[in-house]
């Protein structure tokens, strides 16, 4: 059996942090897509007010959101191991533990922002295009 390590946990910790970027970054890029073309407002209808609105060249707007973001627990492990000393009628028990990992990896999530375009027949900012941010975990 094999006994990890602080360095192993870090490494752990480290492969979640990059499979959190890969499938969040995925995840986003597919939920935002559904929105070109459409009305702002159902973005807003699906994932609440936006945190911040302002105008950029040529008449676009951007909105932005809150994306992601949460908790997530590294289980402890723990290994116990023991020796039972047996001396006439009598045993002893002596063991020694070795607890490994626990604590929790956090993220405020990621900033995303829908680009707008007014649109005179519709009454509407309609999406036309986003941004993901480029960071290491959302």
């Amino acid at each position: 059996m094999r006994i990890l390590t602080k360095t192993g946990i870090l490494n752990i910790k480290l492969i979640i942090a990059v499979f959190s970027f890969f499938a969040l970054t995925a995840c986003a890029s597919t939920h935002m897509k559904q929105y070109i073309s459409q009305d702002i407002r159902e973005v807003v209808l699906d994932s609440g007010p936006p945190i911040n609105v302002f105008d950029l060249t040529d008449g676009k707007r951007a909105f932005q959101f809150r994306w992601g973001g949460g908790s997530y627990v590294v289980p402890t492990h723990t290994t116990t191991t023991g020796v039972v000393t047996a001396v006439g009628n009598n045993a002893w028990y002596s063991s020694s533990s070795l607890t490994t990992g626990g604590g929790v990896i956090s993220s405020e999530g990621c900033i995303i922002s829908y680009i707008t375009s007014w649109d005179e027949a519709r009454d509407a900012w309609i999406v036309t295009n986003y941004r993901i941010p480029k960071q290491l975990v959302c």
